[in-house]
């Protein structure tokens, strides 16, 4: 079965990606092949660097993803052609990986899922969901201003509708240990149901 994960930004999508890994089910995040491109894919890195110049490179001439987000979600013009770029090769990664798995359980993270329309390419949807102010912590843990999580949240849709076109929600407000319990219990609707 074709499993799609998404959510909004610092709900905690890797950390439930990583939970069903745990379970046993094969998993691939579309911002970590984004990450690959960016890092070995040469042809198209040459593609962004021609567009947007090398500012946005860092010391080590790698493209440097902060500086390449500030670039481009000021900008609708340049975050489309970035998204046309990237997309396509991104989505063939995800495709091929669940056809190497047609025969189990296979979930793809997808932050932009809705608002890409891929969500008919999956069986199941399941949305990761908390509090602004619970993902505002996280985001900025990690090192994002405010101003750099409120142009990425822009251009997502907001929680509530996320959960409402989710075959499953997993609030995500708590503990480990509470967001693992709502995991094997999807698991076990999933694997006893075969939905």
């Amino acid at each position: 079965m074709k499993i799609a994960l998404t959510g909004g930004i610092g709900c905690g999508k890797s950390t439930v990606l990583g939970l069903l890994k745990n379970h046993g089910w094969p998993c691939i995040s579309a911002d970590l092949i984004v990450h690959k491109l960016l890092s070995e894919d040469n042809k198209l890195v040459e593609s962004i660097v021609e567009r947007f110049g090398d500012t946005i490179l860092n010391k080590n001439k790698v493209i440097d993803r902060s500086l390449l987000a500030e670039t481009v979600f000021l900008d609708e013009t340049r975050l489309h052609w970035l998204e046309s770029l990237l997309h396509p090769k991104v989505s063939e990664v995800w495709r091929g990986f669940l056809e190497e798995h047609s025969d189990v359980f296979a979930c793809v993270e997808i932050p932009l899922l809705f608002e890409k329309r891929l969500e008919k390419e999956f069986d199941f949807v399941v949305s990761v969901t908390c509090s602004d102010f619970i993902s505002n912590e996280r985001l900025s843990k990690k090192g994002l201003s405010q101003s750099d999580f409120l142009l990425r949240r822009n251009q997502q849709f907001q929680n509530s509708i996320k959960e409402e076109l989710s075959n499953f929600v997993l609030a995500n407000d708590g503990s480990t240990q509470f967001l693992d319990i709502q995991i094997n219990k999807l698991i076990h609707t999933l694997e006893h149901n075969k939905c």
